[in-house]
């Protein structure tokens, strides 16, 4: 791997991400999506996404090629809540820390009182990272997700605060 570097997302790099993301959701492990999603819907949502400065995407780049991606959608109850991918091949070498790195860095200086995720139990190595980075279990919705072969799966909310929120008198 040469030197990896993070940066903000642009629209010149839909393509790239858009493989990226089909690559990890053929896995049908890891993230929510699987094979056969409506590519024109995430191209609309992302490069929607690339105007509003509270939805950042991050990409992790090796030289020109993108391996990893890390965006923050306004979730409706939950607030930001980000969604992160690695590339197979890249995983276990630190990407995916890169990536909450820059956006742990933005909800900061941004003054967010937290940020929040969701994950699979199975996911233990994501997992151990959020929790290395300070996030924390918060809840679990139990058969949560439904997946394509009619297995339904659990997810886990974690969050991360970043600031102490007032408390009312």
């Amino acid at each position: 791997m040469r030197a990896l570097s993070i940066r903000r997302g642009r629209a010149a790099d839909f393509e790239p991400v858009l493989r990226l993301f089909e690559s990890v959701a053929a896995e049908r492990l890891w993230i929510g999506t699987e094979p056969g999603f409506d590519r024109d819907r995430y191209r609309e949502r992302w490069l929607h996404n690339l105007a509003d400065a509270n939805r950042p995407l991050f990409v992790a780049c090796d030289g020109e090629r993108i391996v990893g991606m890390l965006a923050v959608n306004e979730h409706e109850e939950f607030g930001p809540t980000l969604g992160m991918l690695v590339d197979a091949s890249y995983r276990g070498q630190r990407v995916g820390a890169a990536l909450m790195d820059a956006c742990i860095v933005w909800a900061t200086e941004r003054g967010l009182p937290a940020i929040h995720l969701l994950v699979f139990p199975h996911n233990t190595r994501a997992r151990a990272l959020y929790q290395r980075k300070g996030f924390v279990e918060v809840e679990r919705f139990e058969r949560d997700v439904t997946r394509q072969d009619g297995q339904v799966w659990d997810t886990i909310l974690m969050s991360l605060q970043l600031r102490e929120e007032p408390t009312p008198l």
